[in-house]
């Protein structure tokens, strides 16, 4: 009887652990994955920031060697 009662208080034990680090990785969840829709439109948010700042920098170029 003894030993039935510590085994199950250890699987408890254990199966309360197992889900309290699935809960965690729950949590984290939404801070790890994002949805392929949303990563290429970030991505190609970038890109056109980066094509603006080139073609600033081109026009700035352009007047430093025009002086």
């Amino acid at each position: 009887a003894i030993a039935g009662i510590t085994g199950l208080g250890w699987g408890t034990g254990k199966l309360f652990t197992r889900l309290r680090s699935l809960e965690d990785r729950i949590d984290r969840f939404p801070i790890e994955y994002v949805l392929k829709q949303d990563y290429i439109r970030e991505m190609e948010k970038m890109n056109r920031e980066f094509d603006n700042i080139n073609d600033k920098l081109d026009k700035l170029m352009e007047r430093v060697l025009t002086r």
